[in-house]
């Protein structure tokens, strides 16, 4: 995780692989989601909408 992120962790979306970041106060700052098909990534699905982020039921950063 880079920029303005201050932790980052792996998680499960929707039963996808995926990763979570937070900013430095913890607020939600990005959600990624990934499709793999036959071991590869074949598409990466981003959340970065404050608003939306702010409606989801998050795990707190560890």
């Amino acid at each position: 995780m880079a920029g303005s992120a201050a932790r980052g962790q792996a998680a499960t979306v929707n039963g996808r692989p995926g990763a979570l970041s937070w900013n430095e106060d913890g607020a939600p700052l990005s959600l990624l989601a990934f499709t793999v098909t036959d071991g590869r990534i074949t598409e990466i699905t981003a959340l970065v909408d404050p608003a939306k982020l702010a409606l989801m039921d998050l795990p707190t950063p560890l």
